[in-house]
């Protein structure tokens, strides 16, 4: 009977073990991916990241393919207990994940933020600095932080994905 499993990658190999994996027939494979906005070498830019970085999720027969996906290259292990034997994923994890997503990507949902409420800044010249939201701008992936620096508050206005509300 076939079952969802997961398993665990070599880093950056995600890619390659679903190559591989896709000759050998009867075999599902569900790689998700997100596009982010990130800075790179100083630059703004959109990338596209594993949803789960060595992570790739296979729906297949184990008593036919366990051995053979085992020991396919870039692939470290299953995701299961002390003895070897794999977890198996709910349909339903796989289901929620693909009900996210929209051309091909995930989207994630971005928390909603209210005007006067903490948040941090997580990416960026400005990673790490908190503030208080003020407001959403034009476009919408923008906002406006009133950020707490050094006896000054400074307006700023960063990336929407940029920014997380801060836990109390």
């Amino acid at each position: 009977m076939k079952s969802w499993y997961c398993i665990y990658t070599k880093p950056k190999q995600e890619d390659l073990v679903c190559k591989r994996l896709m000759e050998l027939p009867d075999i599902e494979l569900f790689n998700p991916k997100l596009k982010a906005r990130k800075y790179v070498r100083s630059r703004l830019t959109e990338v596209v990241e594993e949803l789960f970085p060595s992570y790739v999720f296979s729906k297949f027969n184990p008593y036919r393919y366990f051995h053979m996906i085992k020991y396919t290259r870039g692939v470290k292990r299953f995701v299961g207990d002390c003895t070897g034997t794999p977890y198996v994923v709910d349909e339903q994890i796989i289901e929620v994940i693909r009900s996210k997503m929209s051309d091909g990507f995930v989207r994630l949902d971005v928390s909603e933020m209210r005007q006067g409420e903490e948040v941090m800044i997580t990416e960026g010249p400005f990673s790490g600095l908190t503030g208080l939201f003020l407001n959403e701008t034009k476009p919408n992936e923008r906002v406006m932080i009133l950020l707490n620096a050094i006896q000054y508050q400074l307006k700023v206005e960063v990336d929407r994905g940029f920014v997380a509300k801060v836990r109390t």
